[in-house]
């Protein structure tokens, strides 16, 4: 049966965001690989499959070892289709779901079809569940980290303790390469694992806590360059370093100047894009990462009102975000400033100060001025909620649950913009997205199309500017929305004509924009 094969599968998700590499199943690939299993990726958001082709795809196989899953919360529901056009089809291929969905809904999946849920890291349980699946041994219930029924009960392992040494995991595969690069989409690497902040919407906490072991861990700089250098003699110029925080102890300006003194030393000309806490960021800090060859950054910078960031738990000041702001702007990084302006306890004072910042700081990267904070499933924001008896359960599938601003002044600025966001919000995400995913642009590339992001931007903090002048005269909130739709018809031809203008620079640097709308906003 070693002669067979294994299949590892990820469905499109319900996304605003255009398609990106999942490193997770090159990992997979790579484990399997290395232990000499024949094994098949085959990435449904790349390749622009539905889930019932994903499925027919997987069926023309013969001789099946097993098919495992990649699900998140926003492909879920395309996941579970597939599996049960699989399991139709043919009863005994069996069928493995991982990833952040079935780590919090494991139950979900296995009633759905599916015969192993995993949940936390994969790359220590694949080989024991093909294994499993070839000869009955190790049985499930022996195998950490996995939930599965047994008889009419579903069991739950206990969890398996986190990988502690990323240097021992082979390089992912890189099956799907060829379509990134010829989408323009930056190669994934990753550096490290985990995140040690606490902040209350995330799910990456969730996610790194169930299992036992270090909440982040890294790889050597000589294992992680060693990786790039490999890649970029493949042709890779341009890298999107996926940790979810790139910088967190003993990671500091040593680290910083190491990787960067490494990387110069293979004389490596390449372009690097990662996500960093603002707390772990300094001027000298931002030099080194600027002379490794980072231009861009996502930088959780969430509000410029310290009671809201109090609020979030987050770690960092607002003299903190500053402080990283300054930092990034003095060395011409591109940064997306991560912001959350609406949540439960928002007040209109709140929302000044964000409107000040965002005006003095107008340069940054957002992804539109409205932007609420996400009730995702299984965060501390959602049994924050809970308790608090605010919680509405969406039922569209997505996770993302609601629940209303409880000041009524900042309530009706949240209406008014959100009415404004949702009229061009398509536009304003094909605008951003080479800035925000990034893509693989070189600097020009990327300058022509930040000049229309930030027309776009100006308009939108003008608005808003508008909107909270009119909550001051405590304007009622039939008079905001009437505003805002005025608005948009005065302006309609001015997002036509920039609009116009974004797909000419699409066409020129040959970018595709095939994303859907943003299905959060409603």
């Amino acid at each position: 049966m070693k002669n067979g094969i294994i299949v590892l599968a990820t469905p499109a998700p319900i996304s605003h965001r255009t398609p990106e590499e999942n490193l997770g199943l090159g990992y997979l690939a790579a484990v399997l690989r290395q232990k000499g299993y024949n094994t098949i990726i085959v990435d449904g958001w790349l390749s622009n499959m539905s889930y019932s082709e994903i499925a027919s795809n997987i069926l023309n196989y013969k001789n099946i070892i097993w098919v495992g899953f990649s699900s998140y919360r926003s492909n879920m529901a395309q996941t579970m289709k597939s599996v049960e056009i699989i399991k139709a089809a043919d009863k005994s291929i069996p069928i493995v779901v991982g990833g952040y969905g079935p780590t919090f809904d494991a139950e979900i999946f296995l009633k759905r079809g599916a015969d192993v849920a995993v949940r936390g890291e994969a790359e220590n349980i694949v080989t024991k569940l093909t294994e499993h699946f070839i000869s009955g041994l190790p049985s499930l219930s022996n195998i950490e980290g996995i939930s599965f029924f047994d008889g009419h009960s579903i069991v739950n392992n206990k969890p398996l303790q986190k990988i502690s040494n990323l240097d021992s995991l082979p390089f992912p595969a890189r099956d799907t390469m060829g379509s990134v690069l010829k989408r323009r989409i930056p190669v994934h690497v990753l550096s490290a694992r985990g995140c040690m902040a606490n902040c209350i919407f995330c799910s990456i906490t969730s996610f790194w806590h169930l299992s036992s072991g270090p909440q982040w861990r890294q790889r050597s700089i000589k294992n992680f360059v060693d990786e790039l250098e490999f890649l970029s003699k493949q042709g890779v110029r341009h890298f999107k370093v996926v940790d979810d925080s790139m910088l967190e102890p003993p990671r500091g300006l040593k680290w910083c100047r190491e990787l960067a003194d490494e990387i110069i030393a293979r004389n490596l000309s390449i372009r690097l894009r990662s996500s960093v806490r603002a707390d772990r960021v300094n001027e000298d800090i931002v030099r080194e990462l600027s002379r490794a060859g980072f231009f861009s950054f996502s930088c959780g910078i969430e509000n410029f009102s310290n009671s809201a960031l109090k609020r979030m738990n987050k770690t960092a000041t607002l003299e903190q975000n500053l402080t990283a702001l300054n930092a990034f702007k003095k060395y011409k990084i591109y940064v997306q400033a991560g912001h959350i302006l609406f949540d439960y306890g928002t007040t209109l004072d709140e929302l000044w100060e964000n409107l000040r910042y965002m005006e003095k700081y107008i340069w940054i990267i957002s992804k539109g001025v409205f932007t609420e904070m996400y009730a995702a499933d299984n965060t501390p924001y959602t049994r924050l909620l809970q308790k608090k008896g605010l919680f509405v359960r969406d039922e569209s599938g997505l996770g993302n649950n609601k629940y209303f601003v409880q000041d009524q002044s900042a309530r009706n600025v949240y209406d008014a913009l959100k009415e404004w966001h949702k009229n061009h919000m398509k536009l304003y995400d094909k605008a951003i997205d080479p800035l925000s995913s990034p893509k693989a642009l070189e600097e020009d590339e990327l300058a022509s199309i930040y000049q229309l992001y930030i027309k776009l931007h100006k308009k939108d903090i003008e608005i808003f500017k508008a909107l909270m002048k009119m909550a001051n005269y405590n304007e009622k909130r039939e008079i905001l929305l009437d505003f805002v739709k005025n608005e948009i018809v005065q302006s309609a031809e001015w997002y036509n004509n920039i609009d116009a203008a974004v797909n000419r620079l699409y066409e020129k640097f040959g970018l595709i924009y095939d994303a859907m709308e943003n299905p959060f906003i409603y």
